[in-house]
């Protein structure tokens, strides 16, 4: 990978340079590399722990989208990647090295906190961009083990989420994939109904009441509490 255009491929589709998405640019060369991909492929499937600017690099330079339904988010707030091929056995999950330069200092943080706030002076906010274009450099330009931590791991990829037809939300009559539909008091609601049906947090013990009949789930046994409403208005 020509990490220089790479990185320049990845702030077109960004909108900004920052060190977010020169770390997503390693991380996508690791993986790669890793996998012996040469390049952008629809026969990967990425796990994403987080949901920061990296991301965006890995769309753009691994084939992982979610439009294709091959980029699985699983927000822990991590900077955590894991990479199969479809169908494989075998991957590869790659982190940032603790108190690396992937990570904002303290000075950093203040800085971005007083520019957030709009309390910073233009020499703090000279400091912060100077600050991050130094973290660029760096990250692109480190040593892999210096940024990352890469480990094989031995599990099935994830299975993407299927397409799926959709019906109507009882409460707010919009369509939704059936695979999302729920069977709330004998009708089937969107989650954002579910949701507000229980004053916006689900209680502790609630449990799962049905799925859809035209679901995954539903045709496959796990059918939940059947509350016998009948549904129709298929698109």
């Amino acid at each position: 990978m020509d990490r220089k255009a790479a990185f320049e491929d990845v702030i077109r589709f960004h909108q900004h340079s920052c060190p977010g998405a020169a770390f997503g640019v390693r991380v996508a060369e690791a993986a790669l590399s890793e996998l012996g991909i040469e390049t952008p492929t629809s026969s990967l499937v990425l796990r994403s722990e987080t949901d920061t600017c990296a991301v965006d690099a890995l769309q753009v330079l691994t084939g992982c989208t979610f439009g294709k339904r091959n980029l699985i988010h699983e927000d822990a707030g991590q900077n955590v990647f894991t990479f199969w091929e479809r169908n494989g056995t075998q991957g590869v999950r790659i982190r940032a090295v603790p108190d690396s330069v992937v990570y904002r200092s303290e000075e950093i943080w203040a800085l971005a906190n007083r520019i957030e706030e709009g309390t910073a002076s233009v020499e703090d906010e000279a400091a912060f961009a100077t600050a991050q274009t130094d973290r660029i450099d760096a990250i692109l330009n480190a040593p892999v083990e210096e940024i990352l931590v890469i480990e094989k791991i031995e599990t099935e990829a994830p299975r993407p989420k299927p397409l799926a037809p959709v019906d109507l939300c009882q409460k707010c009559g919009e369509p939704t994939s059936v695979e999302t539909l729920h069977d709330h008091r004998g009708q089937m609601v969107c989650p954002a109904c579910h949701l507000a049906a229980h004053g916006g947090v689900l209680p502790a013990d609630h449990a799962d009441h049905g799925h859809h009949p035209k679901s995954h789930r539903h045709q496959h046994g796990d059918h939940g509490h059947n509350h016998g409403h009948q549904h129709s208005h298929q698109a």
